[in-house]
């Protein structure tokens, strides 16, 4: 039983491991989700400030850094997109693992409850036997 509950702490300890992680990297992607959003708004205020300005020629090479920008952050979404998915499958399975110990751990105890059943039954009858044997000899 011993091992159930360390086996038991084990994995509650990974599947804690598991969610930190992914709040984190949750937290992060919605981060450079925002940032990203921020981003586009800024160019697209730009677009309007500086459009039909003499500074419009410096608009183009303003906008293809802005896009430059905004496709790292699309590709660093993507990549915590990936993990984000691979996390949540691994939390599955964590779990399941979790939940396989934890139904052998209460099979094992009501085994043993059943045990202490029976031992306190036999027990019980042999006393109730034993007191018969004697009630019936001393008649």
């Amino acid at each position: 039983m011993k091992t159930l509950n360390t086996l038991i702490k084990l994995n509650k300890n990974k599947l804690d491991v598991i969610l930190k992680k992914l709040d984190y990297i949750e937290s992060e992607k919605l981060r450079l989700e925002q940032k990203q959003q921020s981003l586009e708004d800024e160019a697209e205020s730009e677009v309007k400030k500086y459009s039909g300005t003499p500074y419009a020629y410096m608009l183009d090479r303003y906008m293809q850094s802005f896009r430059n920008i905004i496709k790292r952050i699309e590709v660093q979404i993507h990549q915590h997109s990936l993990e984000i998915e691979f996390l949540r499958r691994s939390l599955r399975e964590q779990y399941a693992e979790l939940k396989k110990f934890e139904i052998a751990l209460e099979r094992q105890k009501q085994v043993e409850l059943e045990k202490q059943r029976k031992l306190e039954a036999k027990t019980l009858d042999e006393f109730s036997t034993n007191k018969f044997i004697y009630t019936k000899s001393k008649q």
